[in-house]
């Protein structure tokens, strides 16, 4: 007789067991939810900037060896109306205008003291702007650099390399 009873008791017994070991892993599982999902948000957020800022880096580069080639060809209009604002209008990953500055590096007997930048010395091109995260959220923001420099191979003569060797660079 206390097989058969004791049989059934045993079954209920488990099946309420399981039941609340389902519930235990619902608990579980909505208590580490959010923090799974922060983390993966981070990670897709790092992506995103670390995107953006190779896009600011390629830009930098590209404009450091307009500058040194005196933008290229006679016929290229690949610096109008200058080779800062060519910069500027770049299309970047995240489709913000990150701030250009072209200077040139003081060398002995040419550069930023009025007098003409001649090949050799070297052009420095730094891109600057802010990246947010999550700006819907408003976590924070971080400011991003690229920069590229570069050694002149030619002699700039075109108007739009502005004011290329009258420019220092800050440290």
């Amino acid at each position: 007789m206390t097989s058969a009873r004791g049989h059934g008791d045993g079954r209920a017994s488990s099946a309420r067991s399981r039941l609340r070991e389902r519930g235990q892993a619902l608990v579980e599982f909505a208590l580490l939810a959010p923090v799974f999902l922060l983390i993966v948000a981070g990670i897709i957020q790092f992506g995103v900037a670390l995107n953006f800022w190779f896009d600011m880096q390629r830009v930098a580069n590209q404009g450091a060896r307009w500058a040194v080639v005196n933008c290229g060809p006679p016929t290229s209009t690949v610096c109008d109306p200058t080779l800062q604002t060519a910069l500027e209008n770049d299309v970047i990953s995240f489709g913000n205008n990150p701030t250009v500055e072209i200077c040139m590096e003081q060398r002995s007997g040419n550069g930023p003291n009025g007098q003409e930048a001649a090949v050799g010395d070297p052009v420095t091109v730094r891109l600057t702007d802010t990246f947010e995260f999550v700006p819907i959220v408003g976590i924070g923001s971080i400011t991003l650099r690229g920069a590229a420099t570069m050694r002149i191979e030619q002699k700039p003569t075109r108007a739009q390399l502005g004011s290329l060797g009258t420019t220092q660079c800050p440290p």
